[in-house]
């Protein structure tokens, strides 16, 4: 435990920081979660702590660990996944992360209704016909205001079908 809290503290030094632990015990990881520490953690430096198999010494999350993050209601052998999942959500919207920052602005749990999450609209890429398979007629016509209207319904009839939980 002395080298994991030397090692922090050197991190840490002067620069304002905050040390993110990755357990179970945590806040379970959301869009949100990443939301609000895009937009009012004003920390220089996270800390990732990834504990492995047991966790770390109580004493070290009690004494330097600022925020706890679970990715769910189970247990795998470390804290690295967490962590880069975590890493990754926070990335992507980082300045030419993302060939076009628009991008983020309309995908999955970006998208809402009444305040309410909404599951990203179905992608189609080429040909236009796969072996029968085709692509919606009204992706191909050009028209950017029905294609809208067809995203937004087809996000809400997703997130029906599929995750219903975020409608409630």
């Amino acid at each position: 435990m002395v080298r994991a809290v030397e090692f922090v503290e050197s991190l840490i030094g002067a620069e304002t920081s905050r040390v993110i632990y990755f357990s179970p015990a945590g806040q379970t990881l959301s869009q949100n979660t990443v939301n609000t520490y895009l937009s009012t953690r004003t920390d220089k430096h996270l800390i990732l702590i990834c504990g492995h198999y047991e966790g770390v010494d109580q004493r070290f999350i009690e004494g330097w660990v600022d925020d706890e993050i679970s990715l769910g209601d189970f247990v795998l052998t470390g804290g690295e996944l967490p962590a880069l999942a975590f890493a990754d959500s926070l990335c992507r919207h980082l300045e030419g992360t993302l060939k076009d920052k628009q991008m983020s602005q309309s995908e999955s749990f970006s998208l809402s209704v009444d305040g309410k999450k909404l599951l990203e609209h179905p992608h189609y890429t080429r040909p236009p016909d796969f072996r029968g398979h085709k692509v919606p007629d009204i992706l191909l016509s050009g028209d950017h205001q029905k294609i809208s209207k067809w995203r937004f319904e087809q996000s809400l009839a997703r997130t029906k079908a599929l995750r219903p939980d975020l409608l409630k």
